[in-house]
């Protein structure tokens, strides 16, 4: 006898259909991120371009279009940021997942350590510091004028320097830079003495202007200060600012850190053209005074100081609201 096999019930003709579009739908979905190549953003300037233009393959770089998208929602593509260490005021642990790059760790030297062993609890693991420059005095000298290096930051308030004087736009960095001040009121008198509150293009400032001397961090005049016989770099024995270059993950990406990118930064021969352009990777120092042949000698004492200098210097690492609250008072006290 032959079987009888019943109809299709509709029900079940209607459920493969939903499922179907559902399928469809993910899909559709899965595609328009696994067509989306991993995305590095950055500010334009913040990464070497001889290191950036080496991203591996599908990786590509997007810069940010100003700096307020530094802070803004990142697009969904973003898979890695390089900023540099002042932006992370402007952000929230919360935005970010574990950097996942314990094999870079172990490479790094006494300065990067010390970095992730004072990175505040909220923000450990998160990090990576892949390169730092320190903040120096760049000095346009007039005649055969040479300012004597152990004055230290109180150089910034010699009389020759007044009103002649480029500084930082960070009323936390002048606050730390005047606490290494000798005399009464110094932050007050630092302020006073200022030309501009310019970093960024105090060094066109400095050449092309009255101002003599600016605070900059190293990497940003490495190339003036090498074709510029006028120019002059001191980086005080009580140490400075350091100013860090880290590498962070988004919490939405799946993307892990591309070490192998990193790994050719902390090696001959990028290693050597980097350091040579001012950008110091946190790397023992025996590393980087091997790499360093195309540094001018005049200039390595500011590029690779003792290890008693870099002791001394420090980092600013974000304020919890009450320090933030006690550094406003101090600075609206301080208006010249």
């Amino acid at each position: 006898m032959k079987a009888v096999v019943p109809p299709e019930s509709p029900l079940n003709r209607r459920r493969f259909l939903q499922l179907a579009a559902l399928t469809a739908a993910a899909g559709l979905s899965g595609c328009s991120r696994g067509n989306a190549v991993p995305t590095l953003r950055a500010a334009a300037d913040t990464l070497p371009a001889l290191w950036r233009r080496r991203l591996p393959s599908p990786w590509t770089f997007a810069p940010f279009s100003n700096a307020a998208a530094v802070t803004d929602a990142w697009p969904p593509s973003t898979d890695l940021l390089a900023l540099s260490d002042g932006w992370l005021a402007g952000l929230a642990p919360s935005q970010l997942q574990a950097i996942a790059a314990a094999p870079l760790v172990t490479r790094l030297g006494p300065l990067g350590k010390r970095f992730l062993a004072d990175t505040p609890e909220a923000w450990s693991g998160l990090l990576l510091p892949v390169g730092f420059s320190p903040w120096v005095m760049l000095i346009r000298r007039e005649g055969g004028t040479v300012p004597d290096p152990d004055e230290g930051w109180n150089l910034l308030l010699d009389p020759a320097f007044e009103g002649k004087l480029l500084l930082p736009s960070s009323p936390r960095l002048l606050a730390s830079l005047a606490d290494r001040i000798d005399g009464p009121d110094p932050l007050r008198r630092l302020r006073a003495a200022a030309l501009s509150f310019d970093d960024r293009f105090a060094l066109n400032w400095l050449l092309q202007g009255d101002a003599r001397l600016a605070v900059v961090p190293l990497q940003r005049c490495m190339r003036a200060l090498q074709q510029d016989p006028r120019l002059t770099v001191v980086l005080p024995q009580q140490g400075a600012p350091l100013h860090w270059t880290l590498l962070l993950r988004p919490k939405d990406t799946s993307e892990p850190l591309p070490q192998a990118w990193v790994e050719e930064a902390w090696t001959s021969p990028l290693l050597t053209r980097m350091l040579s352009q001012g950008w110091i990777p946190p790397l023992p120092s025996a590393m980087l005074a091997a790499a360093a042949s195309r540094v001018p000698k005049r200039l390595l004492p500011a590029l690779l100081p003792p290890a008693t200098v870099w002791e001394s210097c420090w980092t600013l690492f974000p304020l919890e609201s009450p320090q933030e609250l006690s550094l406003q008072d101090r600075w609206d006290a301080s208006a010249p």
